[in-house]
């Protein structure tokens, strides 16, 4: 038998239940509170929440309703007088309208209709206007041009392209003489014509030669002017550049005159940029004193507001524009259009508020548009609502664009698996979290505290009381089973030696021996087995003893390898009989303090299993009893070459009962390395089994070295284990 079994009567199991059950209950019943609270702590959550957010989405509705409908009604006034450009300048001036970023006039599918976005992109020095292709045959002499400007041979490139011109003039002709032909071949000449001419100005205007350089830009304006008649003209930026040197030859009053158109928008064909540089040249001729100078700091200022209205606009084409068609488009059936429309959209790094209104039939009539858009910072519309709730007293607000971007963060530290209540205003989108998450869960916490410390005072009471009455009825349970086990194992191993002396006995009394001898060999038989029995009975009341506490030992200083040379000597002829040849080392000098008839039996005990357990077929095996120091405990170490120990089962051999799985038909009742365990734990030492190179068991007992000069005296009378 390898462990004891817990057998478990029907008492027993009505104990647990008395309490498993109860507790069962109570468990569940205190989940399912539990449960419930906090299911109402997050409902009542969520509903300060919705109601913060709804809130919030009010006030946002309230400033808007406040702030935008007198910009609509100014911008109706004053847009069809002073325009796109002056009309925001004026309104945007307006402490009232800080907000106001620019104005753009939409058809009825929301495209800008105004400001006319650029054509083309140019990157300066304005390499693709001076590029003729690689087919074309004035190229060469351009590119010999430019090595000779880069050498300041001027008048050798004046020269040469005095004789380009001259060329160009021969195969372009203008007026009757052209009609023969083709409109794109003479388009492709007046390119390179208007290029050459260009560098001849340019040449001329370099070395001072004022006037020639006027003629060929005059030259060059006229051919610009013919294209532009033309259904196939695209804009040239030499065009805006010849209209600059132009401005710049006469007087003041014809760069004012350049700034003003630039400024009114009237060269939207061409980049902001572009145009943007072309003011701030212009505007550099002027001087502060110069009577014209109040005026063209506001050109300037009305020509970078005009830049930001068309890099609005083409931003607008591309994030705002499919989402407002689709809200004019897909108006829900039934339901009237909204005079006002509202779309918010992050460009340029700035929240845009875009207002659409209808246009006024004034506005219709003079821009051939549908409705009039009005775009707004709208941090600085509702920076102030933002920062009102930003940090309420329960919840704060957080911000997010249509992109999902933080305008106004969410706190870092959001209570986990919290589902932020949020609500839609014009692409924002608004949600609220606790402002102090901590204290918010310490006093949903606190609300259900003096119930959960009840059910948890209940819950810790039921399972002690639960865990005692397991523990008690799982005790009586094993000690029952190991009665049981005891008697059946006592009962077996009892029963051969008894049937032995009782068979001997009985032939000796019968007088059926057939001489002296074999009465000697009977006797000598019941002799064994009777010491056999005393033996096992001595183990049986030690392990009684020893299960109940009360088995005691009288430690004493005595001398180990004395005491296990008398073990030796007295115990080899037992052994030898058995086949076994003891081996033994032990030196004179190690003092142990231990109970020395325990110590004897110990040895014995080990002894004996090494001999029981030798291998199966040979007649003679050795057993070694060897006895060392290692530091401060002296080492009894028995090995044998016997069947070994299943590994697994080093350690469990040393239980009460247990027998290694490979003992056979070997006879033991499993006590004997229990009582060799306690031993050396009682003395402050310990056993272990260790499997031998080459086969076989090592039995290692350790024992604390004893101080001989002041350990020489004997302890309490004790009761002594054979």
């Amino acid at each position: 038998m390898q462990t004891a079994r817990t057998r478990f009567s029907h008492r027993h199991l009505l104990a647990l239940c008395t309490f498993l059950v109860p507790l069962a209950i109570l468990a569940g019943l205190g989940w399912s509170e539990l449960q419930r609270t906090g299911a109402l702590a997050e409902a009542a959550l969520e509903r300060e929440g919705r109601t913060f957010v709804a809130s919030a989405k009010k006030a946002i509705e309230q400033e808007l309703a406040r702030y935008l409908p007198p910009i609509l009604d100014e911008s109706e006034a004053l847009l069809t007088r002073n325009g796109l450009v002056r009309t925001s300048m004026v309104m945007a001036a307006q402490r009232d309208h800080a907000a106001l970023r620019g104005i753009v006039l939409l058809d009825d599918q929301m495209g800008v209709v105004e400001p006319a976005l650029p054509s083309y992109t140019v990157n300066l020095p304005l390499s693709r206007a001076l590029d003729l292709g690689s087919d074309n045959p004035y190229r060469e002499g351009l590119q010999a041009v430019d090595l000779l400007l880069q050498r300041e041979q001027f008048a050798d490139a004046t020269r040469l392209l005095e004789h380009l011109v001259g060329k160009l003039e021969v195969a372009n002709p203008r007026g009757e003489r052209a009609a023969d032909r083709s409109s794109e071949r003479r388009f492709d000449l007046d390119d390179t014509e208007i290029v050459v001419r260009y560098r001849l100005a340019t040449v001329h205007l370099r070395v001072g030669a004022a006037g020639l350089a006027r003629t060929q830009f005059e030259n060059v304006k006229r051919l610009i002017q013919g294209q532009q008649r033309r259904r196939t003209w695209t804009p040239n930026p030499l065009g805006l550049l010849t209209e600059l040197a132009l401005a710049e030859l006469g007087g003041p009053e014809d760069r004012l005159q350049l700034l003003r158109e630039i400024a009114a928008n009237r060269h939207d064909s061409h980049p902001d940029g572009f145009l943007s540089g072309l003011a701030q040249r212009l505007g550099a001729t002027f001087a502060a004193e110069s009577r014209d100078y109040q005026e063209v700091e506001e050109l300037l200022r009305e020509e970078s507001l005009r830049a930001t209205i068309r890099s609005f606009a083409a931003a607008y084409e591309q994030l705002m524009k499919p989402f407002l068609r689709y809200r004019r488009t897909r108006q829900p059936g039934g339901e009237p259009e909204p005079a006002v429309m509202r779309q918010v959209a992050t460009i340029h790094g700035e929240l845009a508020l875009v207002c659409v209104r209808p246009a006024t039939e004034a506005e219709k009539k003079q821009w051939n548009c549908s409705s009039v858009g009005l775009y707004f910072d709208l941090r600085v519309i509702l920076g102030a609502t933002f920062e009102q709730f930003a940090l309420g007293n329960t919840f704060a607000l957080a911000v997010l664009d249509p992109d999902d971007q933080p305008l106004v963060p969410p706190p870092t530290e959001a209570p986990k698996g919290y589902e932020a209540p949020t609500a839609e205003i014009d692409g924002l989108t608004l949600a609220a979290y606790p402002a102090d998450p901590a204290q918010l869960l310490a006093d949903a916490q606190a609300a259900r505290g003096k119930r959960t410390l009840l059910i948890l005072f209940l819950f810790v009471t039921a399972l002690g009381g639960a865990l005692w009455s397991w523990r008690s009825v799982s005790r009586e349970a094993e000690l029952a089973s190991l009665k049981v086990d005891l008697v059946s194992r006592v009962s077996h191993e009892l029963k051969t030696p008894l049937a032995l002396v009782r068979m001997y006995g009985e032939t000796l009394g019968m007088g059926r021996a057939r001489d002296s001898d074999q009465v000697a060999e009977f006797g000598s038989i019941i002799a064994r087995e009777s010491e056999r029995l005393t033996t096992l009975i001595q183990r049986i009341l030690d392990f009684s003893r020893q299960q109940a506490g009360t088995l005691t030992y009288a430690p004493a200083t005595v001398d180990l390898g004395e005491l296990l040379r008398q073990v030796a000597t007295t115990y080899a002829p037992h052994l030898e009989s058995r086949g076994v040849m003891l081996i033994d080392s032990l030196p004179h000098g190690i003092h142990v303090q231990c109970d020395a008839n325990a110590a004897e039996s110990a040895i014995v005990n080990l002894l004996e299993n090494a001999a029981k357990y030798g291998q199966e077929g040979p007649e003679e095996h050795e057993v070694d009893l060897e006895l060392s120091r290692q530091g401060d405990s002296a080492i009894v170490e028995v090995k044998d070459r016997g069947r070994g120990i299943p590994a697994g089962e080093h350690a469990r051999v040393f239980e009460g009962f247990y027998r290694a799985t490979n003992s056979g038909e070997v006879r033991g009742a499993g006590l004997g390395l229990s009582l060799v365990r306690h031993f050396a734990r009682a003395h402050g030492g310990e056993i272990t089994a260790m499997p031998r190179d080459g086969g076989g068991t090592v039995m290692k007992l350790s024992l604390p070295i004893a101080n001989v000069a002041s350990d020489s005296a004997v302890s309490k009378p004790h009761d002594t284990p054979l």
